[in-house]
């Protein structure tokens, strides 16, 4: 499994950690009935803290992506479409999220519509010639 944590995010470990397995299993990387490594051997190949690896754990516990069981190790429940849907709820909630506080702080359509488009172009190159 190819996880890493970039140390020099102000993202904190666990939620980079959370996000990277999140997203294995919602693009089929991962799949339903696969195992996650032990907390201590992902902690061990990714030199965090268990309790970073742990929290990771739990937090996708939480949302029925994995189950843990103490004598087992870690188990993706749900399918890729599940976990991808998934994914989706939560990027419209952050879009959502950004909406807000754009208009709070004044921000006006214009000028949010050309931030996106910004750093859109970082990602999607071909998508913003071609006039998104």
């Amino acid at each position: 499994m190819n996880v890493k944590v970039n140390r020099r995010s102000k993202i904190p470990y666990y939620q980079q950690l959370t996000q990277q397995l999140h997203l294995l299993i919602a693009t089929g990387n991962l799949k339903k009935g696969d195992h996650l490594p032990s907390i201590r051997k992902l902690a061990t190949q990714i030199n965090l803290n268990l309790h970073t690896v742990r929290k990771s754990y739990k937090e996708l516990q939480k949302k029925w992506i994995i189950t843990i069981n103490p004598h087992t190790r870690a188990l993706v429940t749900v399918d890729s479409n599940k976990a991808k849907t998934i994914s989706l709820q939560q990027l419209s909630m952050s879009v959502e999220q950004i909406m807000i506080e754009a208009y709070i702080l004044g921000i006006n359509e214009c000028q949010l519509k050309e931030m996106f488009h910004k750093n859109l172009q970082k990602y999607y190159v071909e998508s913003v010639r071609d006039g998104f």
